[in-house]
Formats: structure tokens, C-alpha cells, sequence
């Protein structure tokens, strides 16, 4: 990673902060409580305990989803028929194309390398049902070329929304609330395919069957060929790219999962992606609601609600992982270490001691709200840097790079906000591509202005936007639904990227 060189001592520290300050055209803050508050930690806080399901995929992938693929199988084969050979274009590779009109509202204002939105093909574009959230790449996965399995990919988890005025047809099996699906985006030609999460009935080498994976998707980090993906309430999960198999029985319409009488399914998709480890922490928090628990974080229990991927300062690397909370100060970011691919225990996986994961510090995002991804390196200087995304709605968000002892005020969302509507979602490092040095730091957004039928339909759900900062402000009383999802890369060490607060 370049990194971005802080002066260490506090009053170099202030002086940075006035040179930021004008870049940005903030105005500085008397000295103040840090933005970043480091956490002493107790001796089981927020630590994990592992469900090996280790044997139990390994069985599956042996015995009943036979139909081996690799990363390239997925991001390239096309299927115009379904398993049954009836022609099925929702089975089709879907393309990420420009973003027009408003919907480039949803990219940053920084310069962008790369600048996308969803296929309008079967409405990845507008649907309500389905929601990008967290984001990773290959990008610095493997800390070479930034290609896994010889692709250039990025990954995005959604998750399934039902709505209260649903019929029970909607809200069971392949339309349960809150099912998870990962795309797959082949980074060289846009293309990309969803694919559905599986996990063993049971942790038995003997396992035979699978069943679909809940969750709120809203972090995820793709580490060697593994994808850690989070449990809001509960930890991170684990699948495995090296245990990605072709189903037997795929295509729109169909509603089965897992193996029925020596057949395969997986909610339609052709391809399935196991799950190998489940770390979770001991109970579940009091809320990780947009208010916490009325205002009081639980501190026992951590909200799982982003993740990212930090190699800065070598190994052990660090898995990222951070809060959510609309309306409270404080969030927890906790770093978890990582094994090495080259361990002789559990490569590529959370290092583990006593039965336990093992912690390298924690921090409380002292001055932060609304926290919807995150990312920390370590400069040249030795200094730990943070940068965070902060959603505000379909209002322009908020992106803040800050490091331990800044104490500027934050921009907030009262005053702006300073980056893309949408809101934002994951924040990912992509270092080199190939043999180029990019520096890419990638993300994405998940917004919608909703149309007049949508609003009618799920009044509860979805409202006039009443703020004439607001994109969707100008969509109101529209019959048409406007995308407002993006995915995107900027210059990591680009001014416009690393001046802002």
C-alpha cells in the first residue's frame, strides 16, 4: 500500500489537521476528545469461538455437489437453458453498465477508475427485494497480482427484504427474509453472476444435505480463497471459493434448496458456495438497532455490521470488523488476527488461542455515526489511519479518513455530507493489478428513489423523500423506480480521497 505519511507527535498532529482543514474548506476544531478512542478489553470480550464445518463441505463437495467449478466457470460461462433445457435467460451472464442521470449521483465526487452500476436486466438495478451490501475484492487477497484463481473480481453480498404486507408465499424458503446471495464481477469485462450461500445441515463428516444462509450481508472480506462474511448479531462466517460447485437442478422459478433424492438445488442459481467455518461470540447483543439499546451500546456483545481487510503493516494482517449505529456516538472497531496462508494450522483463517480468536486491539469510534464501512492501515510513520464511510439516506454521504489522535470535528450529515449517495456500503483496498501498481480503494452504494406504485404498495416501507438535498426529492410522484446503486474505485492516494473528514 502507498501510505500516506502522519506526523506522529500531537502538535504535528494539529498542524496537519489546519493544512486538511483548508484542503476540504472545514473549518478546525479546538482540541477535542479524540475521534478514535482505544479500548482495554477484557479477557473474553468480543471474542469468537469456531463451528468447523470443515469436513461436513468436504463431504458435500465429495459426495453430493460433485459438479466442481472454479471462479472462472462463474464469471464466464453463459447459460441460456435451464437444467431441465427449457431456454431461461435469467440463467444469462449480466453486465455492469454506465451510470446515467441521477443515478451518478450515487458515485463519489472524487475521480473514479472504474464507475458502475447494475444490469436493468431482472431489475438488479431497482429491485426492493434484493440489497448490495458489504464489498470486497481480489484486489489484495492473495498480496501479489490481486487476481484469485487467475480472475480479477470484486464480490457483493445482498440480502432478500420481505416487507409486512407480504403473502406467506412471500416470505418462506427462497424468499425468506434476509437470504444471503454473493455476485460475482469479473473486474476485465464487467460481467457478473449471482450465487447462492449454502451451509451443512450439521457440522458431521457424514453431512448430506445444505440448506441456505441468513444474514445481513453487510460486511465482507474475500482473504486467499476464502470470503468472511458477517452475522450481524452473532460473528463472521466462512465460505470456501476452492469448494464452489455447479448444482443439478437450476432456473428461474425454482424454489428448491439442498439435496433432494441425490439432487442438488440452490433458490434457482447454478452454483453454490459452502460455508467451512462459523466464528461466533458467546450470546448476542442487547440491539444493534439504529438507536443501539436506547441509547447504550452492549458491552459484552459486538454488532457485526461491516468488515475489511488491513496487510499494511505485515503479518499477523488484520481482519477489520465494525458497528453501525444511525443515531449513536462510538461504534467498536475490532481487529481480529489472521493466519498466514503459509500457517501449518488453519492457514488463511482466524488465529486462535484457547479456543478463542485472537484480538489485536479494539478502538470506539469516539465521534462517529452511522458507520456503514470502514477500513485501517498503518503509514510510514507508524501512525494507525481509519477511513470510514457514513450513510445519510439517498442524501450524499460521508466519507472520513481520520487516525489515532485526530481530533478535527467530523463532517456530518447536517452539513452535506462530502461523498456519494446511495448510501455507501464496504470500503476495499485493491493494491496492484497484475504487475500495475493501481492503489484503488473500491466501494459501493445500495440506494433507490422509490416510484409512486412501490410507495403505494408498501406505504410503511417506503415514503416521499421530504429534504430538497435529497436525490430522491426530485423522484417524487415518479413511476419509475431510480437506481441509486453503484459500484465504484477512486485513487487511494488521491487528494480528494485522503483530505477528507
Amino acid at each position: 500500500m502507498a501510505l500516506i505519511r502522519r506526523p506522529r507527535v500531537v502538535a504535528a498532529v494539529a498542524a496537519a489537521a489546519a493544512v486538511l482543514a483548508t484542503l476540504t474548506g472545514q473549518a478546525t476544531a479546538t482540541a477535542d476528545s479524540p475521534t478514535m478512542t482505544k479500548l482495554s478489553l477484557g479477557s473474553s470480550q468480543f471474542k469468537m469461538s469456531d463451528t468447523n464445518y470443515a469436513s461436513a463441505t468436504d463431504n458435500l463437495y465429495t459426495r453430493y455437489l460433485t459438479r466442481h467449478a472454479d471462479l472462472t466457470d462463474v464469471i464466464t460461462t453463459d447459460y441460456t437453458k435451464n437444467s431441465a433445457g427449457d431456454t431461461d435467460s435469467w440463467l444469462n451472464l449480466r453486465s455492469m453498465r454506465s451510470c446515467v442521470g441521477d443515478e451518478t449521483k450515487a458515485l463519489p465526487t472524487a475521480a473514479t477508475s472504474t464507475a458502475w452500476c447494475w444490469s436493468s436486466a431482472y431489475a438488479d438495478d431497482t429491485t426492493p427485494r434484493w440489497w448490495p451490501q458489504g464489498m470486497t475484492t481480489t484486489g489484495a487477497a492473495d498480496g501479489s497480482d490481486g487476481a484469485i484463481q487467475g480472475d480479477h473480481v470484486a464480490a457483493v453480498a445482498w440480502h432478500y427484504r420481505t416487507f409486512a404486507r407480504d403473502a406467506a408465499s412471500d416470505t418462506t424458503g427462497c424468499k425468506s427474509d434476509n437470504l444471503l446471495k454473493l455476485t460475482f464481477i469479473d473486474r476485465d469485462t464487467g460481467k457478473y453472476r449471482h450465487v447462492l450461500l449454502a451451509e451443512p445441515t450439521s457440522t458431521s463428516s457424514g453431512a448430506s444435505d445444505f440448506k441456505y444462509v441468513t444474514g445481513h450481508g453487510g460486511g465482507i472480506v474475500w482473504y486467499a480463497n476464502y470470503l468472511y462474511v458477517t452475522d450481524t448479531t452473532h460473528g463472521i462466517r466462512v465460505f470456501d471459493v476452492n469448494k464452489l460447485a455447479k448444482v443439478d437442478d437450476y432456473g428461474s422459478g425454482l424454489t428448491t434448496y439442498g439435496i433432494h433424492s441425490g439432487r442438488s438445488s440452490a433458490c434457482g442459481y447454478p452454483y453454490v458456495l459452502p460455508e467451512v467455518h462459523y466464528y461466533q461470540q458467546a450470546g448476542t447483543p442487547s440491539s444493534c438497532a439504529s438507536d443501539a439499546n436506547n441509547g447504550a451500546l452492549d458491552p459484552d456483545h459486538l454488532c457485526y455490521s461491516w468488515l475489511s481487510l488491513d496487510k499494511s503493516s505485515g503479518s499477523p494482517y488484520k481482519l477489520v470488523t465494525g458497528e453501525w449505529y444511525g443515531d449513536v456516538d462510538g461504534g467498536r472497531v475490532v481487529r481480529y488476527q489472521l493466519n498466514p496462508t503459509s500457517a501449518s494450522t488453519y492457514p488463511g483463517l482466524l488465529n486462535m488461542s484457547g479456543g478463542k480468536t485472537v484480538i489485536e486491539d479494539a478502538y470506539a469510534a469516539s465521534r462517529y455515526r452511522g458507520l456503514q464501512g470502514g477500513m485501517s492501515w498503518t503509514d510510514a510513520q507508524g501512525v494507525l489511519n481509519f477511513a470510514f464511510h457514513k450513510g445519510c439516506g439517498t442524501l450524499s454521504g460521508v466519507y472520513s479518513h481520520t487516525w489515532v489522535g485526530d481530533t478535527r470535528a467530523a463532517t456530518t450529515c447536517a452539513a452535506g455530507g462530502n461523498w456519494a449517495a446511495g448510501p455507501p456500503q464496504g470500503l476495499s483496498y485493491w493494491p496492484k493489478l497484475d504487475s500495475t501498481q493501481v492503489d484503488e480503494l473500491w466501494g459501493d452504494t445500495e440506494g433507490i428513489c422509490p416510484s409512486v406504485s412501490l410507495k403505494q404498495s408498501y406505504p410503511e416501507d417506503f415514503a416521499d423523500a421530504t429534504d430538497p438535498r435529497d436525490v430522491c426529492y426530485a423522484h417524487n410522484g415518479s413511476t419509475v423506480t431510480t437506481s441509486l446503486r453503484s459500484v465504484f474505485a477512486v485513487g487511494f492516494n488521491d487528494p480528494a480521497v485522503q483530505n477528507l473528514h
